[in-house]
């Protein structure tokens, strides 16, 4: 009886235990449950789309790069026999710079030009014996056959030890040398980097209304941290007749790079287009943008709710960003609370700017 009893209990101890597992999880559960947020307002802030009047004056961010850039690269194989540049060395357009062994091309040569000079002489022959009857048309064909052959072969090579020097392609800079002498380089092998930045080229992206107000030759002025307060002059160069898929188009202005205050390529520079014309352009704060100037869309308030929009910008106007294409005069735009939006997120707002 005894033991009954206790096997009894230790029935009812594990069924306890059981049903406070059972409960305890069934708690867990409940307390995992995600809550659906997506009713609950978001508060924001909003701000209306705005049309100022600013100077249609504008300055844009640039990299400084070589008037010209090139690779200095070998058109024949061989060892290289000469090289008279380092890093650093100023060179010249048409200098001779180095040059690859071409003395095997040269003994080839003689000979070919051995066998040219007897192929001629028996042209030269031939041609007379034709005058006098002792040869046909046929032979006078053969023997100038033979000889334009040779002398072609001969120019091939004359081409090819031509080939073996190494010619700076313009005046500038040795910026990387690869080889030195005594190594061999295969055809298309890079000998050297050469840079010329006697002149540079400003390169910047402009919108597509400032890009019809810009015309070749127009001035622009540079300017640059590493000389503060000193102005470099330059001109618009290149417009380009395509822009890109945000109706961006690619501005090249070239600047003499000489004097005291002399700029190196790879400088990040301030490019400005000036005008006296004002105008009124459509602006919103920065802080709208949702993702940054890279992804440019805003949340625009729709009764109570936010709709994404995708928009194209212009240039930085202190803390606000001029809008192209995407928004109207007007428009209530969120400027803080982005971070909690989607696509038709419900809002609340608690601030009018």
């Amino acid at each position: 009886m005894k033991k009954i009893l206790i096997i009894g209990g230790i029935v009812a101890l594990i069924a306890v235990i059981a049903l406070r597992l059972i409960s305890n999880k069934k708690t867990i559960n409940e307390n995992k449950q995600v809550v659906d947020r997506s009713k609950i307002p978001v508060s924001v802030t909003i701000a209306s789309v705005e049309e100022k009047p600013v100077n249609s004056s504008f300055q844009l961010p640039a990299t400084l790069n070589p008037f010209e850039e090139s690779i200095i690269t070998v058109t024949v194989s061989g060892k290289i026999t000469q090289l008279s540049i380092d890093n650093g060395s100023r060179v010249h357009k048409g200098q001779l710079i180095g040059s690859i062994d071409t003395d095997l091309k040269k003994l080839n040569l003689e000979a070919i030009e051995l066998s040219e000079s007897k192929l001629k002489s028996d042209y030269e022959r031939t041609k007379e014996l034709f005058q006098g009857k002792a040869a046909t048309e046929t032979n006078v064909i053969d023997a100038k056959y033979a000889y334009d052959n040779k002398h072609i072969e001969a120019n091939q090579i004359r081409k090819q030890i031509s080939d073996g020097n190494i010619i700076a392609p313009f005046n500038g800079i040795i910026s990387n040398k690869n080889l030195n002498i005594g190594e061999f380089a295969n055809v298309g092998t890079a000998i050297a980097s050469i840079v010329n930045i006697e002149q540079l080229k400003a390169q910047v992206y402009v919108n597509e209304k400032d890009a019809y107000r810009l015309v070749l030759g127009q001035a622009a002025f540079i300017t640059s941290e590493v000389y503060p307060g000193v102005e470099f002059k330059g001109k618009i160069s290149f417009i380009s007749p395509k822009g890109d898929a945000s109706h961006n188009y690619l501005i090249e202005v070239t600047l003499q790079n000489s004097g005291k205050n002399t700029l190196k390529a790879g400088t990040y520079a301030l490019v400005e287009f000036r005008s006296e014309t004002i105008r009124n352009v459509l602006q919103i704060p920065k802080n709208a943008l949702a993702e940054g100037l890279k992804n440019p869309y805003v949340y625009v308030v729709e009764g109570t709710k936010a709709k994404m929009k995708k928009i194209t910008i212009g240039r930085e106007l202190g803390e606000n960003i001029e809008v192209v294409n995407g928004l109207t005069v007007g428009e209530q735009i969120i400027i803080s609370g982005q971070i909690n939006l989607f696509d038709g997120s419900n809002i609340q707002v608690v601030t009018s700017k």
